[in-house]
């Protein structure tokens, strides 16, 4: 608020006495002499002038007038169409935050004054997000790294993953926790990286190591230990390059050999990874009941998947004839263990005495490859061994022909080695039992005949 100043003999320009403050206008009240006052605003682009008797009324007129203007109702002073439309929108805007014009210009003028305080420019925006991450960051709870690790071991425990799935993810986190022994919060995606490169991991090895991070990582938001709605550090792991290894798969002669070569009681165990494209541990929880041999194919329940997803994998004809000798009302598929490991480990050594050489997911690798020639269809493939059609053919397939794959799915059971040499030995024994009267009674004759007489 100015005063009127005067200097000795010189008269000079007034000021206003006061200034009302509207939502979107100033209005100036000036003094008019014997009490009166007078107040000043612009409306329909010109400058209007209203006198009052006292300062009192002056301020209740201006507060008047200020929200006639606020409303509309007046205008300051005439806009394009185009400041029209900016204003219309800015108004749009602020509405739903209950802030006027007036008011968000002022706030972010000071905002402004504030960050140009600072040695590094921000935008609010960055501003803002910045302190709401800092205010989240005090609200979640400190947990160490090793841990959360042991919580998450435990969880995955309770749910009933596989055995294979915990020594897999033991083994890569106890690593880890070795390294890491402070909280996981302040862990970052350079920290993980640079400790991934010091274990000199690669390729598809380096990325399985970041897939078991960031579903570690993703657990600890869960329980509140990392901000929620944000991405975790581990997702921000470069991926490696992964070219992936030669995909191998048995030939079906080799296959025909390996069926006919194995014990009985592991026949439906390998018929059905290789006619069906089961996991050893999806056939290691099957059951007989889970088989329906009249309809024509194979239930995997959610707990009996490694993803937990319920799916039917129809059972082709090659594989009814492998099942058809074994098939029993209930009970286990193969032989059952504790552990999914203790089951690969004897199926190896019998696996052995067939005498081909074994390859690595071998029977899983040869389903995709045939199948997907078979029936040019990565998506129903990709259903079927419940994968999806980059990791089938990433992971799964190799080029064959059609030709081979008819072949493949043609293999059906013959008499075993086994069971040839039995019949063939049995036949030798009943043979030379039909020979023993024969001789006995040519030795008898000759015996009778060198007795001398009485």
């Amino acid at each position: 608020m100015s005063k009127t100043s005067k200097a000795s003999g010189k008269k000079l320009k007034r000021g206003p006495i006061e200034v009302y403050e509207g939502k979107t206008a100033r209005i100036p009240i000036y003094d008019a002499g014997d009490g009166k006052v007078l107040l000043s605003y612009y409306a329909a682009g010109k400058r209007k002038l209203v006198k009052c008797c006292g300062l009192v009324e002056g301020r209740k007129k201006a507060k008047e007038l200020a929200d006639q203007l606020a409303d509309g109702v007046a205008h300051v002073r005439p806009v394009s169409a185009k400041q029209a439309a900016l204003l219309e929108f800015c108004n749009e805007m602020l509405t739903p935050l209950r802030i006027n014009l007036s008011e968000a210009i002022r706030e972010f003028v000071d905002s402004r004054k504030i960050m140009f305080q600072m040695s590094e420019r921000a935008s609010l925006v960055e501003a803002a997000t910045f302190f709401v991450t800092e205010t989240d960051r005090r609200k979640v709870t400190p947990k160490a790294f090793p841990a959360v690790v042991l919580e998450f071991l435990d969880d995955l425990k309770a749910k009933q993953r596989s055995y294979r799935h915990w020594v897999d993810c033991h083994s890569r986190l106890m690593k880890a926790s070795k390294t890491f022994r402070g909280g996981i919060m302040e862990i970052t995606a350079p920290d993980l990286e640079r400790w991934l490169d010091s274990i000199k991991v690669k390729g598809r090895n380096r990325n399985n190591y970041r897939g078991t991070l960031t579903t570690l990582f993703s657990f600890a938001r869960k329980r509140g230990y990392l901000l929620r709605n944000t991405q975790t550090e581990a997702e921000y792991i470069t991926l490696a390059t992964d070219r992936g290894n030669p995909v191998g798969i048995y030939t079906p002669a080799q296959i025909s050999q390996i069926l006919l070569g194995l014990p009985d009681r592991w026949v439906s165990f390998a018929a059905i990874g290789a006619f069906a494209g089961l996991r050893a541990a999806e056939i290691h929880r099957l059951e007989w009941s889970d088989v329906n041999m009249a309809e024509g194919h194979i239930v995997v329940d959610r707990h009996k998947d490694k993803t937990g997803r319920r799916r039917i994998v129809p059972i082709q004809a090659n594989l009814k004839n492998w099942l058809k000798p074994h098939v029993q009302e209930n009970g286990w598929i193969c032989p059952h263990y504790a552990h999914d490991s203790t089951l690969l480990i004897q199926f190896s050594e019998a696996f052995k005495k067939t005498g081909v050489s074994h390859v690595h997911n071998g029977f899983r690798h040869s389903y995709a490859s045939y199948r997907l020639a078979e029936t040019q269809s990565a998506e129903k493939v990709g259903l079927e061994m419940n994968t999806s059609p980059r990791k089938l053919f990433q992971n799964y397939r190799e080029l064959v022909t059609e030709k081979a794959a008819n072949e493949y799915f043609a293999v059906l059971p013959k008499k075993k080695r086994s069971q040839i040499s039995d019949k063939v030995t049995a036949e030798k024994s009943a043979s030379a039992k039909k020979l023993v009267p024969s001789s006995l009674a040519r030795r008898t004759k000759s015996v009778k005949k060198l007795t001398p007489a009485k």
